[in-house]
């Protein structure tokens, strides 16, 4: 009987064990729609001191298919000076049952950066494990301290679309008395749970619903929840710190990071000032050193210690002559004091999806640097890893969004340039001949400003197949496509961008009956249409808007002249403006002439349809085509 007693107890206690992470258990609106539900997202940092910060942390997370694999996050980004003191995983099947066990031996460990970076102490211990059915659980466990306290884990209680949450609790306390921000975004649909103590605040929420992706929508970071956390005293890689203010903080980085950094010797001053010799106007000399950097040195990233944040000296990259962001911008700082052109190095969270530091919440933000030059009639910004980007050129990477001034007075707040719709410009002029045999022979000019500029400049190392590549792809609607002569005029000095590009089609025209079908826009449809977003919930959001117009020159095949023409379309709406006309020219010769133009800007969710319909006429109209007769005799 105590043997039967114990075997059934035994029982209870897996059957209760194996229940907690069946997927079964998953309430039904949190499972819908996920590739993955985060069953128990759990995070306890603890602030121990200036200099030292724990973190504990466990995330259970139940997979269903592969695109879910990516949302396990089962791995742990450490520094020379952090201890990983606990990491483990363990997978469960469907019902809950343990299937495999991995211990901190068995993850791999490598280098965090990727193969441009030269020296790194950045590592990362990754799970390995490759799933041989669906669904399956992660239960993944760590374990960490670090000196480091200037970079306090922020909190997302969504992951990304397609992903609901079970359970997700988050309690940040500080033992020292640091008196430390909180800034809560998007809780407003939810219900999450607030506590605050004298030392510290905590969080709380479940059963969040994952959400779908829907076209043309606001980033994610933009209405999921989250929590952001900062010190106003921290410490990194030796260095304490303040950011109670954007001033302050930059004041500590410009006295801490930067000061005496940018010395230079006397042989370089005096080369400089030999480059410049008989200039005085401040843009041209900026001109002069920024190309003399350019063609003088390379990017290599260099992320050792407090060398992730300070720049190497300009006296080490005039030596030799390679940097990462930092450096570079730091040593063409130095270089432009020489000549008398005063600069400042700025902070900038980089890339196209146009993220600005956050005006409300100072803290250490940012993932790139690059120098801003304040002239009395303008500000002119240099790209300083680049050895192509022209003077003043920011593109998508850099654009529109709030970014820090070191100075030595403190940081400074500002915007980089906005583009304006229009001046995101592209011009196509074409000539086209028809032959008899219903081919096509033709050459095109485009000349491209603003973020059109950008997509486009850096094609001048391309090769002959990475021509044929581009342009194949670009006019993806024409079929038998031969690419001829390829020029490119790349003005820096205007940011303009040229090709000259010619190419045949064999038999472009279709026939019907006796007739000729041509579709006279060859070489700039926009044939895009957003996909049909049903009961939509979120804003339309156009990131960046632009300008194209486009005049074509037909030349019609002997004998055929346009049995009806198309009449002159013209569309109005506040996302933009669309205009086409087709008239005759001379005898047996056409003039193509459109003009789209679309507003970059957010709008309601119900104007979502308004868009779609806007973009569907677009597409028919740049798709549109016309009928030739054979001329009576």
């Amino acid at each position: 009987m105590r043997f039967y007693f114990l075997f059934l107890l035994s029982l209870s206690f897996h059957f209760l064990f194996s229940q907690d992470y069946n997927v079964n258990n998953i309430p039904k609106g949190v499972r819908q729609n996920a590739d993955a539900v985060v069953r128990l997202d759990k995070m306890d940092v603890v602030i121990r001191s200036k200099d030292q910060m724990e973190v504990n942390s466990k995330r259970v997370v139940t997979v269903f298919n592969e695109e879910g694999n990516e949302h396990v996050q089962a791995y742990a980004f450490y520094e020379k000076k952090d201890k990983v003191s606990a990491i483990e995983a363990i997978i469960y099947n469907a019902q809950g049952e343990v299937i495999k066990k991995i211990k901190k031996r068995d993850f791999l460990d490598q280098s965090a950066i990727g193969g441009g970076t030269l020296y790194s102490d950045s590592r990362v211990l990754v799970m390995r494990y490759t799933p041989n059915q669906y669904p399956y659980t992660v239960k993944f466990t760590k374990e960490y301290s670090t000196p480091n306290t200037a970079f306090a884990p922020n909190w997302m209680f969504l992951d990304d679309y397609r992903v609901g949450t079970e359970r997700s609790e988050f309690s940040f306390t500080v033992e020292c008395g640091i008196p430390f921000r909180n800034k809560e975004e998007n809780f407003g649909p939810y219900q999450i749970e607030t506590e605050a103590t004298t030392q510290g605040i905590s969080y709380k929420a479940k059963n969040l619903k994952a959400l779908e992706r829907e076209p043309l929508s606001p980033a994610f970071r933009d209405f999921a929840p989250q929590v952001k956390i900062a010190l106003n005293e921290f410490h990194l890689e030796g260095v304490d710190g303040k950011a109670k203010s954007w001033q302050e903080l930059g004041r500590w980085m410009n006295d801490e990071l930067l000061q005496g950094r940018d010395d230079l010797d006397d042989g370089t001053i005096q080369y400089v000032k030999n480059l410049v010799k008989g200039v005085s106007d401040p843009l041209e000399k900026t001109r002069i050193i920024y190309k003399y950097v350019q063609e003088n040195t390379r990017y290599i990233s260099v992320q050792l210690g407090i060398g992730g944040w300070m720049p190497i000296s300009a006296l080490d990259v005039d030596r030799v002559k390679y940097g990462d962001c930092k450096g570079l911008t730091n040593y063409t700082k130095a270089l432009l004091r020489a000549v008398g052109v005063e600069s400042y190095y700025t902070v900038v969270q980089a890339g196209r999806q146009m993220k600005s530091l956050d005006e409300d919440f100072p803290s250490m933000q940012g993932n790139h640097v690059f120098l801003n030059v304040p002239l009395e009639e303008k500000e002119v910004w240099l790209e300083c890893t680049s050895q192509k980007t022209p003077v003043n050129h920011l593109g998508t990477f850099t654009d529109n969004r709030n970014v820090l001034k070191i100075t030595p007075k403190g940081g400074e707040l500002v915007r980089t340039r906005a583009y304006s719709d229009e001046e995101n410009y592209q011009f196509t002029q074409g000539e086209f001949i028809i032959s008899e045999e219903k081919d096509v022979k033709g050459k095109v000019k485009i000349l491209s400003k603003g973020s059109q500029y950008d997509q486009k400049y850096w094609r001048t190392a391309n090769t002959r197949s990475e021509q044929e590549e581009f342009y194949k792809s670009y006019w993806n609607y024409v079929q038998n496509l031969s690419l001829g002569q390829v020029k490119y005029q790349n003005d820096v000095k205007n940011i303009e961008f040229v090709e000259d590009v010619e190419f045949s089609v064999e038999n472009y025209l279709t026939t019907a009956g006796d007739k000729l079908l041509l579709a006279p826009n060859l070489s700039n449809r926009n044939l895009g249409v957003p996909d049909r977003c049903r009961d939509r919930k979120r804003p339309l959001v156009l990131k960046r808007g632009y300008l194209d117009e486009d005049e074509f020159i037909i030349h019609l095949s002997a004998g055929y002249t346009p049995e009806t023409w198309v009449k002159p379309f013209k569309e109005e709406t506040k996302f933009g403006s669309y205009s086409v006309a087709i008239e005759p020219k001379e005898s047996g010769v056409i003039l193509y002439k459109r003009k789209l133009l679309i507003k970059s800007g957010e709008y309601s969710k119900e104007d979502y349809k308004l868009y779609r319909d806007f973009r569907k006429k677009v597409a028919r109209y740049d798709n549109t085509k016309i009928v030739l007769s054979k001329k009576e005799s």
